[in-house]
């Protein structure tokens, strides 16, 4: 606690609950700080939204929203999938009974080109998810709200703008 002179310091009566008291006065005896620099630390903390729980509540906030943005990410890419397996059944015809030996060895071929061609994809950087738009987590308005301690936008706020992130 940093010395603030006497000259500049007001005093104040509050009243607070008996147990509330002797827990300060237990504290300030354990610690060996004075009642007051208690009250005042729990004051300024209070008043500039600086304590460990509000920190904790917009971090949960930001994790909420990015967590329901890879549910989503998860439900679109389940979606394209069940709409190519679609037409890919719907395109591909059947493999009549005496071509179906060479069908599964030109699969293993064929399987083994989808499946390089997937990993040069993913180590490339490039996703399929970068092409659709996405969400604005927060703009730097919002991010400034948040630093000085504003109330975060609810998870049910509709989006505010599309980019690429």
């Amino acid at each position: 606690m940093t010395k603030v002179p006497r000259h500049e310091r007001v005093r104040i009566h509050p009243y607070v609950d008996r147990e509330l008291a002797k827990r300060l006065a237990e504290y300030g005896a354990a610690s060996g700080i004075a009642s007051s620099a208690v009250v005042q630390a729990a004051l300024r903390q209070y008043f500039d939204r600086t304590s460990d729980t509000a920190l904790i509540l917009r971090r949960l906030d930001r994790l909420g929203r990015g967590d329901a943005r890879a549910h989503r990410d998860l439900e679109l890419l389940s979606e394209a999938f069940a709409v190519w397996v679609r037409l890919w059944f719907a395109h591909t015809p059947s493999v009549s009974d005496d071509a179906k030996e060479s069908a599964r060895r030109t699969a293993e071929r064929r399987f083994a080109q989808f499946v390089e061609h997937v990993v040069e994809r993913f180590t490339g950087g490039h996703r399929f998810l970068d092409d659709l738009p996405r969400e604005v987590l927060a703009d730097e308005v919002e991010l400034a709200n948040l630093a000085a301690g504003a109330r975060a936008p609810a998870s049910s706020d509709p989006p505010r703008g599309l980019d690429g992130e």
